[in-house]
C-alpha cells in the first residue's frame, strides 16, 4: 500500500485528484449499483438509466444535446475517435488519403499530434499550423494554409504546458468563412474547379457538401477541439463553434480513464475501435458505470465553482508570480502577453538544469513538472520549442482545488533556499 506524503502538489495540470465527492459517487456505483446497462432486468435497466442521467449532465456542461455525448476511455481515446474516426469516414465513402489535407496547431497534445503524424504515414497531407512567441496560434497562418481538400482541423483551448487560451471561436469563424466561399450551385463546378483535379469528383463533392434550399456549401473542414485543460472556461459548444470537442475525467477532479467526446449532430465518424457497439458504435465495451458517474459529477462541481475558482486561483498565480521575481528578477514567465488559464504557469530561470532543480523541490516537498507528462522520455518540450524558449530551464507550476496561499509561500521560500 502506497501512503502518500504530505507535499505541496503543485502539477494539477498533469493529474487532478478524485475529489471526495466524486470519489462517494463512484465507490456507490462501485460495490453497490454495479449492473451492466446492456442487461434487460431491472438493475440492469436502472443502470442504463444512470448512464443516460449522466450523458444528458455531461452534455448540459457545453450546452449540447445528449445524443451528442460519447463515452470514452480518456482525453487520449476520444482525440484518435475524433481524428481517425473522421478521416476513417471519408476514407470507407471512396475518398483517398492522399487527396485529404488536415492541420493542427504545432503544440497540440501528443494524442492529437501522434494522430496526425500516423495519417501522415498513410499518404494524408498533414500541415501545422504557427505558434507565435506568446504561445497563441497564427490565425493568418491557418488562413493561409487551409484548402479546397482540407478536411479536418484540430486546435485546442488550453495549451497543457503554457496555459495559452487558444482563440477557438475566431478558428471556428475562419474555417466557417472558408466552407461558405465555396458555395457550389452546381457540383460539377466542384469538379471542374482547376485548384481540385482529383479530389472533388460530383460523388465526392455531394460528400462533402450539404444541400440547403438548392445550394452546397462544404461542410468540411470538420474543426475539433482538445478542451480538456480548459474545464475553467466557458465550453458552450454553440458559441465556440467546433463540430467536436474532447474533454478528460482525470482534469477536472473525476476518475481515471474515462472522458468524453462531443460530436456535432450530422458530424460523420466511422469506428476505429470494433467490438458490441456500444455509445453508437464508436467506443465498443461495456460502460465504465462507475467512472461515468464519477466524471458527470465532477463535471456537475466544476460547472458550480468555475466561477469562484477562477478568481481564487488568478489570485493565487498572480501572488506566485509576483514573489517569485523577488527571488530571481530575471525569471521569464511564458505566454505572459497572452490571455491564460490561472491554473498553469510555465516559467524559465535562466542558468538551471531544470530537472535537476525538479529533484531538489521534491526532496524539499514540492511536486512541479518540466514538460507535459504525457512526452514520457522525450528530451524537450515541443511546445516551448515552438514559441522560441528554452525547454532546459523551464519548470511548470500548476495550481488546484487544494492549493493554498500557505503552499505558496512555502514554495517561494524552497526554491529561495536551493538559490
Amino acid at each position: 500500500m502506497i501512503t502518500r506524503t504530505k507535499a505541496i502538489y503543485l502539477d494539477y495540470a498533469s493529474l487532478t485528484p478524485v475529489d471526495p465527492r466524486v470519489q462517494k459517487v463512484i465507490n456507490q456505483y462501485s460495490v453497490l449499483e454495479y449492473s451492466n446497462p446492456s442487461s434487460i432486468y431491472k438493475t440492469g435497466l436502472e443502470a442504463k438509466k444512470a448512464l443516460e442521467y449522466c450523458r444528458e449532465i455531461a452534455a448540459e456542461s457545453i450546452g449540447a444535446h445528449p445524443d451528442e455525448m460519447i463515452f470514452t476511455a480518456g482525453g487520449t481515446e476520444a482525440n484518435n475517435i475524433a481524428i481517425l474516426g473522421a478521416i476513417e469516414n471519408l476514407r470507407i465513402q471512396g475518398i483517398k488519403y492522399g487527396d485529404m489535407h488536415v492541420l493542427a496547431s504545432a503544440f497540440e497534445h501528443s494524442s492529437v499530434l501522434e494522430c496526425f503524424k500516423h495519417l501522415g504515414t498513410l499518404g494524408v497531407q498533414v500541415e501545422f499550423i504557427n505558434i507565435d512567441s506568446n504561445g497563441i496560434i497564427s490565425l493568418d497562418d491557418l488562413k493561409k494554409k487551409l484548402r479546397p481538400n482540407t478536411v479536418f482541423v484540430s486546435v485546442m483551448t488550453v495549451n497543457n504546458e503554457i496555459g495559452t487560451v487558444q482563440p477557438v471561436r475566431e478558428v471556428a469563424r475562419i474555417i466557417r468563412n472558408y466552407r461558405s466561399s465555396i458555395e457550389l450551385t452546381d457540383v460539377r463546378d466542384l469538379s471542374t474547379t482547376a485548384d481540385l483535379p482529383s479530389f472533388c469528383s460530383a460523388k465526392v463533392g455531394r460528400l462533402l457538401s450539404s444541400a440547403d434550399a438548392g445550394t452546397r456549401v462544404l461542410k468540411y473542414p470538420l474543426f475539433h477541439t482538445d478542451a480538456a485543460q480548459a474545464s475553467l472556461l466557458d465550453l458552450n459548444v454553440e458559441k465556440l463553434g467546433v463540430d467536436m470537442l474532447t474533454l478528460d475525467g482525470s482534469k477536472v477532479y473525476g476518475p481515471r480513464g474515462i472522458g468524453c467526446l462531443y460530436v456535432k449532430r450530422n458530424t460523420s465518424l466511422s469506428p476505429i475501435i470494433h467490438g458490441g457497439g456500444q455509445e453508437k458504435g464508436l467506443c465498443s465495451g461495456t460502460e465504465n458505470i462507475p467512472a461515468i458517474m464519477g466524471f458527470a459529477r465532477a463535471l456537475d462541481i466544476a460547472k458550480e465553482e468555475r466561477e469562484e475558482e477562477i478568481k481564487r486561483l488568478t489570485i493565487l498565480r498572480e501572488l506566485f508570480i509576483s514573489k517569485l521575481k523577488t527571488v530571481r528578477a530575471d525569471i521569464i514567465i511564458h505566454g505572459q502577453s497572452a490571455l491564460v488559464s490561472p491554473h498553469i504557469l510555465n516559467i524559465s530561470i535562466p542558468g538551471i538544469n531544470n530537472e535537476l532543480f525538479l529533484l531538489r523541490l521534491d526532496a524539499r516537498g514540492v511536486e512541479v513538472s518540466t514538460k507535459s507528462s504525457c512526452l514520457g522520455d522525450q528530451d524537450e518540450s515541443y511546445a516551448l520549442k515552438a514559441i522560441g524558449a528554452d525547454s532546459k530551464t523551464a519548470l511548470r507550476f500548476s495550481f488546484g482545488r487544494w492549493t493554498k496561499e500557505r503552499d505558496i509561500d512555502k514554495t517561494i521560500k524552497v526554491i529561495g533556499d536551493i538559490f
